[in-house]
């Protein structure tokens, strides 16, 4: 699977750190790393309810963020010609 993925500020200086401690060699491996670090703490992760409400909570914080909406619209105007992908 391919993904284009843009990141800014702080997600990105991390992903920068990564590179410079000697962690991943490129972005790609540094984003493949981290994806596959929290897989795995979700994997073991207790099935306490509180935290399972807990953790809905915080996911949907982060993505009915109507700023993340406003930078994805200007992501794909800007840089795939107004066409989102499928």
């Amino acid at each position: 699977m391919n993904i284009n993925l843009h990141l800014s500020g702080e997600l990105e200086s991390y992903i920068n750190s990564l590179i410079k401690r000697g962690f991943a060699a490129s972005k790609t491996e540094a984003a493949r790393m981290v994806i596959a670090q929290q897989y795995e703490k979700n994997k073991v992760r207790s099935t306490d309810p509180d935290l399972d409400a807990w953790q809905r909570a915080s996911m949907k914080a982060v993505w009915d963020n109507p700023a993340d909406n406003a930078a994805e619209e200007f992501y794909i105007k800007k840089y795939l010609g107004g066409k989102k992908p499928k």
